[in-house]
């Protein structure tokens, strides 16, 4: 049981350390804008299509 709490001591700390280093990296590049990948896809071509949220759109059959 001791070193069952000592793997999971370990595993949170270093979970704090990526998510300090995360946002110590968001705070230095400010002028820099963080995106998203493209997450919408043609199943055709592989390129990145237009984004769709909120939109309705009509399917060519």
């Amino acid at each position: 049981m001791k070193t069952i709490l000592i793997v999971l001591g370990i595993a949170i700390g270093a979970f704090a350390l990526l998510m300090a280093a995360l946002g110590l990296k968001m705070l230095l590049h400010k002028e820099k804008e963080f995106k998203r990948p493209c997450a919408n896809r043609d199943p055709k071509t592989g390129r990145c299509a237009n984004c769709t949220c909120g939109k309705s759109r009509q399917r060519a059959v």
